[in-house]
């Protein structure tokens, strides 16, 4: 609201997420047409979705997926919402423009039981918008990690000084802060 100019009014914020939430604000494989499309002016509206949490890979079809709070990463493939599900319908909602900030891995790490992780390798999920711009954490079996003192996830943690401290983040100092220059800057802070 205060950095990026969100109208209180426009910010859905769902916290501990259960699979319903998911299928409520994003659409099921069988109606796309969740919150976010209802909520979306077509051709006018900014959309921007933020996500903290787990991922899991499937163990049979090798799919991301979000880990809801009720869900057993195990099962994910029945718990979870698919990352390609997820950005096939995120791909319908008829915004001017969409960006997705997700800080999770979806390597299934610390999650699994009785399975090694290290082995799986998931199929990357598909994201075919040409007006959605997507910024992660992590990629295929890559973790990401916490940054415990600050109580973030290491990503979220310099993705919100990026956009809160823009001068630093501005790389050619011209006052307009692109999603490249906030990558730049995240990465230089977090890769080690």
């Amino acid at each position: 609201v205060e950095v990026m100019g969100f109208r209180p009014e426009n910010v859905l914020v769902v916290r501990n997420a259960r699979k319903g939430d998911f299928d409520t604000y994003f659409g099921t494989s069988n109606n796309h047409k969740g919150k976010l499309f209802n909520y979306v002016k077509p051709g006018q509206s900014d959309v921007f979705v933020f996500y903290s949490g787990h991922g899991a890979p499937g163990l049979n079809d090798k799919e991301g997926y979000f880990v809801p709070i009720e869900c057993d990463p195990n099962n994910v493939e029945l718990g979870g919402y698919s990352l390609n599900l997820f950005y096939k319908n995120l791909a319908k909602v008829p915004a001017r423009s969409k960006t997705v900030v997700i800080d999770a891995c979806f390597s299934g790490a610390e999650l699994l039981r009785n399975v090694s992780p290290i082995g799986i390798r998931i199929r990357p999920a598909s994201n075919n918008d040409e007006n959605t711009i997507v910024l992660t954490s992590s990629e295929g079996t890559q973790l990401s990690t916490w940054y415990n003192a600050k109580q973030h996830g290491l990503f979220t943690y310099f993705f919100l000084k990026a956009i809160h401290e823009r001068e630093r983040a501005d790389a050619n100092q011209d006052k307009q802060l692109t999603y490249k220059e906030i990558f730049d800057y995240v990465t230089s802070e977090v890769t080690y």
